[in-house]
């Protein structure tokens, strides 16, 4: 059996109370909304970064390790393209295995722009993703 809720039921002024609230936190004056910051790094600098190189699934991942002088495809944050750079592997750590995660730097040809709350940057080989990483 359906019951139906009249305009004196406490259902209806709690959701009209919620509603106006809503409407009133938004509408209010003085309230702003932040601009994301972004941040543009040159191109040809090393740019500290930490990267983990996922495991092999299906489309995603790498089965081996890789070495100073890698020269992925990265997307960052605040890019819809992605840019060639070169993962310069510590002289103290050889290669960076699969699941393994590194403290690296990034040698990018172009510049490019991650946003300031989100310097996270995807790495890809062929068009199929293999790292994750984080800008410092």
């Amino acid at each position: 059996m359906l019951t139906q809720n009249t305009p004196t039921s406490p259902t209806i002024k709690a959701a009209s109370l919620v509603v106006a609230t809503a409407i009133t936190l938004v509408a209010s004056p003085g309230a702003i909304a932040a601009e994301p910051v972004v941040i543009t790094f040159p191109a040809g600098e090393n740019t500290p970064a930490s990267i983990t190189l996922l495991q092999r699934q299906g489309n995603i991942g790498r089965d081996n390790a890789f070495y100073d002088n890698y020269r992925p495809q990265v997307q960052f944050s605040a890019e819809r393209q992605q840019v060639t750079c070169t993962v310069r592997v510590p002289q103290s750590q050889e290669k960076v295995e699969p699941g393994q995660t590194a403290e690296v730097a990034l040698n990018c040809s172009e510049k490019f722009k991650i946003r300031d709350k989100e310097r996270s940057f995807l790495v890809f080989e062929g068009g199929r993703k293999v790292a994750v990483g984080t800008i410092k």
